[in-house]
């Protein structure tokens, strides 16, 4: 073989690895559907836009009302995520309408809405279904005591300190710095399993209309208003639903010092790095668990049965991890628990970890036969929710495998002994006494 033939040889294999990196790095772009009803929102917004691309996202910026809109293909999605920057859309464009956005959810995709005051009642009506209710039309939060003084919007542009408690939220939002915020408050039911709170109002703060005098109690006050609320579906998917388009918009990212009416300085607004982690959260970048190394046997044996005998002893085990910075790491809780269900659960066990990931513990069978599941149902704010199940039988005791002497039946044998015993004796006396 000549030297052509052998450079083709060694190139074919680099031009095979060339093309499977380019297919792999096609397969995971992120693109993100960007629908404004405001063409200087994307250059208003720039920062916020640059921050995403940042992060490696596909931006398509589209008008609400373009008659071209496509979100689906057939059966698949063109984009992996949608930003709502349209509070004042009364119609969606092309192919587009809130039944496709709430189909787009239940599929597992992301979607970030933006609102305000003015929100149109196909905003409106597209945020109730995702299970977060927004105040009337026109009202505004309003803080008479911690307003920024610089403002000349009156008392509608507030400081928010009222964070989320949860780094699967925020991450290492240490910063902590106030969020400036201009717009309106939603509220979540208290008895939702699916929101959370991001941003609450702070106490002082109320929903009003704006520029009225309030005559009557307010909705939402005494610290009930959120401002911006999180939903993570039961498909998968999450959700954001921020009260102000403003809060994104580069004059409130690059606001320096500023004073509110109570007094307190503060030397920058946190808006930058706010809205950074909480897209990192809503675009699966954080808080996403995952499962590997299912597994079950008898106590000291690593084979996995298919049955269990009862009143045995087995041990459960499983792997979880938490993806961090792209970086799959052990995830660490005590508040992890499985069950052992037939119907009913029989046996519900918290669940030890080593810090490097793995959770296991150990039980006994129930003395009851069937059919069980081992059962892992774990909620947590912030985190995908884990739903397993795995099946296996439980079998009853064969009649070859019981006991031959139980210890519990001592008595009745000691009472046929003694019986054979004292009818012997006395057949003796009977027989050979007089």
């Amino acid at each position: 073989m000549g030297v052509d033939g052998r450079s083709r040889t060694m190139i074919r294999p680099v031009l095979f690895l060339l093309l499977a990196a380019a297919l792999t790095c096609r397969a995971s772009e992120q693109k993100i559907l960007v629908l404004l009803d405001d063409p200087l929102i994307r250059s208003t917004h720039s920062l916020f836009f640059s921050d995403l691309s940042s992060r490696g996202y596909e931006i398509s910026f589209k008008s609400a009302s373009d008659r071209k809109l496509q979100l689906k293909d057939w059966d698949e999605w063109l984009y992996q995520k949608v930003i709502v920057f349209a509070p004042s859309a009364t119609d969606f464009g092309g192919d587009i309408d809130d039944g496709t956005l709430l189909e787009f959810v239940d599929a597992g995709n992301d979607v970030l809405i933006a609102v305000d005051s003015k929100a149109s009642e196909l905003i409106r009506g597209l945020v109730a279904d995702i299970g977060i209710d927004l105040e009337a039309k026109g009202t505004v939060v309003t803080d008479h005591v911690g307003f920024v003084k610089s403002s000349s919007d009156g008392h509608s542009l507030i400081a928010s300190e009222e964070f989320v408690q949860s780094e699967a939220v925020l991450g290492n939002f240490t910063d902590r710095s106030p969020i400036l915020f201009k717009g309106t408050a939603a509220s979540i039911s208290p008895e939702s399993t699916l929101a959370i709170s991001i941003l609450g109002a702070p106490e002082t703060a109320f929903s009003y209309l704006h520029g009225k005098a309030v005559t009557e109690n307010p909705l939402v006050a005494n610290g009930h208003a959120t401002l911006v609320a999180g939903v993570q579906a039961r498909s998968g998917a999450r959700v954001v639903v921020a009260g102000s388009v403003d809060m994104f918009s580069n004059a409130y990212f690059n606001s320096a010092g500023f004073e509110t009416s109570s007094g307190k300085k503060c030397s920058k607004a946190g808006n930058r790095a706010f809205c950074s982690e909480v897209t990192r959260w809503a675009f699966h970048e954080r808080g996403v668990l995952r499962v590997t190394n299912l597994h079950h046997s008898h106590a000291g044996k690593q084979e996995q049965p298919d049955w269990y005998r009862v009143t045995d002893d087995l041990q459960f085990g499983l792997d979880i991890h938490e993806l961090v910075g792209g970086i799959w790491q052990p995830f660490r809780a005590d508040d992890v628990q499985v069950e052992f269900v037939m119907l009913d659960p029989y046996v519900r066990a918290d669940l030890q970890h080593n810090d490097q990931g793995h959770f296991y513990t150990a039980f006994k069978v129930p003395d009851v036969y069937g059919v069980y599941k081992f059962v892992i149902n774990y909620r947590k704010p912030g985190y995908t929710p884990l739903d397993l199940a795995k099946r296996v039988s439980v079998r009853p005791y064969r009649h070859n495998e019981f006991e031959r002497f139980l210890v519990a039946a001592y008595p009745y044998y000691m009472s046929v002994f003694s019986t054979m015993a004292a009818f012997f004796v006395f057949g003796i006396v009977f027989l050979y006494h007089k």
